[in-house]
């Protein structure tokens, strides 16, 4: 079938229609009219009650551990029981969550949540005095850690004023007064029972702190509401593609259910979605590492039937590229999705070397709209793989040059967003709201993009990051697209330098992939092929390993241009 773009708005028409199962409907919010799913979970509280009908099927295998919903349940309504009863959390508290990804992570999430109180993920990358800032900056009543975490704050913080509940990955671990196990606390719950508050779907749910590459990062405040239309979406997303394709795709090589691997931090948006919440609401079994590992990732998939896996294309790179790829059985994966940043243009082409008919997947969203606006994965990426996706339904965009107006149509702007999955605001931060969100209710995201004639997204770069070389524009991201054209460019991100002459002049920083004999003249006439010579970066540095990434997993363009001004 040979897609168009009218065909995909007629179909977006179709689904969303009255009486349609995906119908949207005007709300108003906070004075403002938003669109949303009619049928979409009011509350997360009733996404996960829903989910114990799931019973004995299995939910997670992490480090040789099984844990069917009963028995996930079983855990998180003993430890919902001691939250409001020892530790006193009532509605509206902030509950802190500070560790790796691990099964008293998830268990603690859903338990915080059912008596009311606000989740409140913390980086677990983070420094002593990133711990310290979040923990401080959202009043928390309660941190739940794990013992690394639990030793970088140990004596900065005030254990009689917050209670501290620790998960020792230690026999060594020696239990300080004041604070408690988490297993003794599961172990006292047990017998115990709790009373879920009434929840408004435009209470607090969650804050999720932003992973910025300058200073401390911000809270970012979500409802209750947005979290039921993000699962929405997801659902819709999937709908979509299979009124394309003839109806959903069958299981292969052996799965027999859909099985995501979880590959990036629970406490970031894409993770708290992918690797939790849609897998509760869909009755699916996640596999979960501790830490990313490209081999052990292999090994899971083939040991537990993978289907699918969403990451940051960098993650995606090291698993496809991995040298002992070819050993292990992937036949059971369906579905690739990258996400978090600009797809890369060499990785389409990888998947599908690597992956059997693969469903490719990829997309736009910030912390700040809980991962959504745009999204397509089968039918819809083979047709346009190199942009990110199709607006959703739920959401407005525009397209605004600096001097306050709107580009014309296909020509790129910064996006700005209005959508009812949009943060209301960063938490305690009246300047920063200030500065994001428009006097008439548009959140600024930063990003350059526009939008094709066929109604697809494509991000060109960020405002912050734009190179004005001799008076031009030149965004880095065009140019980092191109260099991923060539197989060998394992890594690369562009930035500018100060420069006498022109202002700025650009670098580009590349990690090949090992034993290629990629050089510099052989990448040069590459770029010189595809850009216009302005664009061909004057400095190219190859590095030998690879380049730093953030608490998202993304390329941390500020300390790759900070290590290269050193040298």
């Amino acid at each position: 079938m040979t897609l168009k773009g009218s065909d995909i708005r007629a179909k977006k028409a179709e689904l969303t229609a009255p009486g349609a199962f995906f119908e949207v409907e005007q709300l108003e919010i906070d004075g403002k009219q938003l669109t949303g799913f009619k049928h979409a979970s009011l509350t997360t509280v009733e996404l996960l009650n829903n989910a114990r009908n799931h019973g004995e099927l299995e939910f997670l295998v992490y480090e040789g551990e099984r844990y069917s919903y009963a028995r996930l349940f079983t855990e998180v309504d003993a430890l919902a029981a001691q939250l409001q009863g020892d530790f006193e959390i009532e509605k509206g508290d902030r509950v802190a969550i500070a560790m790796r990804n691990n099964v008293e992570w998830m268990i603690s999430c859903c338990a915080a949540i059912l008596v009311g109180a606000v989740v409140v993920p913390i980086n677990s990358w983070g420094k002593t005095e990133e711990l310290e800032y979040a923990i401080s900056d959202c009043s928390a009543s309660l941190l739940i850690c794990d013992e690394a975490r639990f030793r970088l704050i140990e004596g900065r913080l005030n254990t009689e004023q917050l209670p501290i509940i620790v998960v020792p990955t230690s026999e060594s671990f020696s239990r300080p007064e004041n604070v408690a196990l988490f297993d003794d606390v599961i172990s006292s719950g047990l017998e115990q029972g709790y009373a879920t508050p009434e929840i408004d779907p435009d209470d607090s749910a969650f804050i999720l702190y932003t992973s910025g590459s300058t200073g401390f990062p911000k809270g970012v405040l979500h409802r209750h509401r947005t979290i039921g239309q993000a699962m929405m979406n997801m659902m819709f997303l999937g709908l979509l593609v299979a009124e394309f394709e003839g109806g959903p795709r069958e299981y292969r090589g052996g799965a027999e259910r859909e099985t995501p691997l979880l590959t990036v931090p629970l406490f970031h948006a894409t993770g708290l979605i992918s690797g939790l919440l849609m897998p509760i609401l869909l009755g699916q079994k996640v596999v979960m590492m501790y830490k990313w590992d490209s081999g052990q990732a292999l090994k899971l998939i083939e040991q537990e039937r993978v289907t699918g896996l969403s990451s940051v294309p960098a993650i995606l790179q090291d698993l496809l590229n991995h040298p002992d790829f070819d050993s292990y059985d992937t036949s059971s994966l369906m579905r690739v999705s990258a996400a978090g940043a600009a797809t890369p243009a060499g990785l389409p082409e990888l998947i599908e070397s690597r992956i059997k008919l693969p469903s490719r997947s990829a997309g736009y969203g910030m912390t700040e709209t809980m991962a959504v606006c745009s999204t397509m994965s089968g039918a819809l990426f083979d047709f346009k793989p190199d942009s990110a996706g199709v607006i959703s339904p739920i959401v407005d965009v525009r397209f605004m040059l600096a001097d306050g107006t709107e580009s014309a149509p296909g020509e790129p702007g910064e996006i700005q967003l209005r959508s009812i999955c949009c943060t209301p605001g960063y938490w305690e931060k009246p300047e920063a709201n200030r500065e994001t969100f428009t006097e008439d209710g548009w959140m600024k995201t930063g990003d350059i993009g526009l939008l094709d004639e066929d109604g697809f997204l494509h991000i060109t770069g960020r405002i912050k990051e734009i190179v004005i070389r001799g008076g031009e524009n030149i965004y880095p991201g065009e140019i980092e697209q191109i260099a991923y054209e060539l197989p060998e460019v394992r890594e690369v991100v562009v930035f500018g330098e100060p420069d006498q002459s022109m202002g700025e002049e650009l670098v580009m920083v590349i990690y090949a992939t090992p034993g290629s004999d990629l050089g510099e003249a052989q990448l040069r006439e590459h770029l010189s092929t595809r850009l216009a010579g302005y664009k061909v970066p004057r400095t190219i540095a190859f590095w030998d390993h690879p380049l730093p990434r953030n608490a998202s997993e993304k390329l941390h363009k500020l300390k790759v241009k900070e290590a290269y001004l050193e040298t």
